[in-house]
């Protein structure tokens, strides 16, 4: 956790599908809506990473604890929901 270049604060949670930490950004200019939960986050809009280069890019949303990786990602997750790893505060 830290700040981000809009403002806010930015978090990290770890995606299986890529197995490495994707960052996204609350509580700044133009950022991510998030629920505060770390039990079971939801955040909004859609999470793309590497959306520009599409043989790493990792698409997808987390609503309720849960992943929901779009099609248009590049790995063996890929149109499948799975549960959303613990992750802390730290």
């Amino acid at each position: 956790m830290g700040t981000g270049p809009r403002g806010g604060r930015v978090y990290y949670f770890h995606c299986p599908g890529c197995d490495y930490g994707h960052p996204f950004e609350v509580g700044g200019k133009d950022c991510w809506t998030w629920n505060g939960s770390l039990d079971r986050p939801t955040f909004a809009p859609s999470l793309l990473v590497w959306g520009s280069r599409p043989a790493a890019r990792c698409h997808l949303f987390l609503r309720d604890g849960k992943i929901e990786f779009q099609r248009d990602c590049h790995h063996s997750l890929a149109g499948q929901t799975v549960e959303c790893p613990d992750w802390d505060d730290a």
